[in-house]
């Protein structure tokens, strides 16, 4: 057999794969000739027989992907979120920043909902929902309006003429 990435490769395949080469090893073959045979290295067939031997033919089989139980948010909880996000600064929940950061938004999801979620995650869960990180628009804080739109070479009374 060639090398191929098992991870592009089912888990219905794997599992077949090393139920196979588990009976060939019962059967007498040798680790190494398992290994080249398999295209994987030896520490590889060395954990399959060590999870044979710790629970028999079962203990080969895939097991199911660990997730957390609270992994993701309802519909429910997303448009909850979605208000708070779009109605709120971080500095309503104790943060020094006025700006919506995806730590900032793991640590609300936390506070809000009880639930954990890593902060990619949370960037991809935010994309999925229509909620996409903007620049904000970059200006001092202590600007005067009026003097600013003299400089610009407009004065709000002249574009509330045009209109």
């Amino acid at each position: 057999m060639s090398k191929v990435d098992g991870r592009k490769v089912s888990h219905d395949v794997r599992e077949a794969i090393r139920i196979q080469a588990i009976q060939k090893w019962l059967d007498g073959a040798k680790v190494q000739r398992l290994s080249k045979e398999y295209g994987t290295d030896s520490s590889c067939i060395y954990r399959w027989i060590s999870r044979y031997r710790a629970g028999g033919m079962d203990a080969l089989k895939t097991r199911p992907i660990a997730h957390s139980k609270n992994s993701k948010l309802t519909p429910e909880q997303q448009d909850s979120l979605v208000k708070i996000i779009l109605t709120n600064e971080p500095t309503a929940y104790g943060f020094y920043k006025a700006l919506w950061t995806r730590d900032i938004v793991a640590a609300v999801i936390k506070t809000e909902f009880d639930i954990t979620m890593h902060p990619a995650a949370v960037s991809k869960m935010l994309r999925r929902i229509g909620l996409t990180p903007q620049r904000p628009v970059r200006k001092a804080w202590q600007q005067d309006e009026k003097k600013s739109a003299r400089v610009s070479g407009y004065s709000l009374s002249r574009t509330a003429q045009a209109d």
